[in-house]
């Protein structure tokens, strides 16, 4: 999820995020749900990126497509999931780096595959990432 959205949800129901440093607070958090809250701090650190305007399109677009990856691997039902499969089958250095991505993400304290994993990356797993990203725009955009 993008945190342009997140931000904008929180706005349109009177609770805007604010940032004091690097900590991230809800004005009026009376007027959320808890599950909203919940979602803050799951995305807390892209939040805070954003509102630092330390977020770029590249980025997020990088973020949404491991997003989508680490779902497939969940079984989470995507649109896109035969698609990712093909790729896969195809790439076997993409499915090394998505394992390595894991086990980086593991070391980090991500501990449950259907958490976002947001608030567990770092400059190693933006690599492994970034890297992933690259090798699925590739396959992609040789039509296959």
């Amino acid at each position: 999820m993008h945190p342009k959205q997140i931000v904008s949800d929180f706005q349109s129901m009177g609770s805007s995020l604010v940032l004091d440093s690097d900590d991230l607070y809800i004005e009026h958090p009376e007027n959320i749900y808890p599950e909203l809250e919940e979602i803050a701090k799951q995305y807390k650190t892209r939040i805070v990126a954003y509102l630092k305007n330390d977020y770029s399109d590249q980025e997020h677009n990088i973020f949404q497509t491991m997003d989508k990856i680490l779902n497939f691997y969940v079984g989470i039902e995507q649109d896109m999931n035969k698609k990712i499969n093909d790729w896969l089958n195809h790439d076997d250095t993409a499915t090394k780096l998505i394992m390595k991505l894991c086990v980086e993400l593991s070391n980090n304290g991500w501990k449950n595959p259907k958490e976002p994993t947001c608030n567990y990356e770092d400059i190693n797993t933006f690599k492994f990432s970034k890297e992933i990203y690259e090798r699925a725009m590739a396959y992609f955009k040789k039509g296959a």
